[in-house]
């Protein structure tokens, strides 16, 4: 066991008081959610961004020593990584995501490169030796609230399809107009981006997964994954909010439990409003025939790159006779519709 300084804390460490000293032990346990401290071997391109704990982008450079989560990752248009079955100093993993996420590559999006190769220097450990793991710093459990507070549910044909940003522009009429407004990130990887757009649009608090102990939400555990979903919407509950946001990362269909969550009945009766961010009209067809048949859930209003015209907004209305408006300016149809089924009475 011994004492190393690090250069850069990245945001996967929000919740847990890292110095910039830290001890580390040469056995490292093979598990997700335990820390690890790293050394980078290269950067170059997209392989050298990462997103500090406070929440800046910025960049690690070759022979940059940093803190770092073992986890899973199954991004269809970026990086996947799984743990590894063994770990042991000197082996060479990667960074499969910004916010310091590390794990070994099982697939890559080509036309994205592959993730930063870093060199494991040890397990990070407390001074009595014994490992930190991401699952010590988390929300306590708390009773369930039976109180029914509206929440807008936003889902996606797939990643990066406009969800955060209908959920800010919600957010900010809501806000101006007197709303106290509390947001659940429930599925994806660990990354303070798309909270901290919230927060800039008058949402006063994010919870997500990574308050629950929990790297991202694709290592296979389905009850996991609903338990601290469970526990989010409580604590989002607990405060007494008006309104509740809740955003899935990735698609309806993938590896995030998305799809489990939404089956969930206990957690999709707390929906009062569906928002389906789509980017083509043939993902529309499917994520509604899924969210109907699989989930008992309708979809009230569309948004995303289909919706970004005039054209597209006819069609999604001919074709599937549901509502749609672009959220690329304000938001008329979108807010009249939520409030008068939210808001009426």
């Amino acid at each position: 066991m011994k004492k190393i300084k690090l250069d850069k804390i990245p945001s996967i460490f929000k919740n847990v008081d890292l110095s910039d000293e830290v001890w580390i032990d040469n056995h490292v346990t093979a598990e997700e959610g335990m820390m690890v401290v790293i050394q980078a071997e290269e950067n170059s391109g997209k392989k050298d961004v990462m997103e500090f704990v406070g929440g800046r982008l910025g960049v690690t450079l070759k022979g940059d020593i940093f803190a770092g989560v073992l986890g899973y990752r199954k991004a269809l248009v970026e990086f996947a990584g799984v743990v590894p079955g063994k770990i042991k100093v000197g082996d060479q993993l990667y960074l499969l995501c910004e916010s310091g996420l590390i794990g070994d590559v099982s697939g890559v999006y080509e036309a994205w490169g592959k993730p930063m190769k870093v060199k494991i220097l040890g397990a990070l450990v407390d001074e009595k030796g014994c490992s930190k793991t991401l699952k010590s710093y988390v929300l306590p459990k708390i009773k369930p609230i039976q109180k029914n507070i509206p929440m807008i549910c936003f889902v996606a044909t797939r990643m990066d399809s406009g969800k955060t940003t209908m959920a800010c522009k919600i957010a900010n009429y809501f806000k101006q107009h007197g709303k106290k407004i509390i947001a659940i990130k429930s599925t994806g990887v660990s990354y303070l981006q798309d909270p901290y757009k919230l927060l800039d649009n008058g949402v006063e608090q994010v919870l997500d997964f990574t308050d629950m102990g929990l790297p991202s939400t694709c290592n296979g555990n389905v009850k996991e994954v609903l338990e601290s979903t469970v526990n989010l919407i409580n604590h989002a509950k607990s405060v007494d909010p008006d309104l509740i946001l809740m955003e899935f990362g990735e698609g309806i269909l993938g590896e995030y439990h998305v799809l489990d969550i939404l089956k969930y009945k206990p957690i999709r009766d707390q929906f009062s409003y569906v928002v389906l961010a789509a980017n083509d009209l043939t993902g529309i067809l499917g994520a509604k025939e899924i969210l109907k048949k699989k989930c008992k859930l309708e979809i009230d209003m569309v948004t995303g790159p289909i919706a970004n015209s005039h054209l597209g907004v006819q069609l999604i209305e001919k074709y599937f006779q549901l509502d749609a408006e672009s959220n690329q300016h304000e938001i008329h149809k979108t807010i009249a519709s939520i409030n008068k089924k939210l808001f009426s009475g």
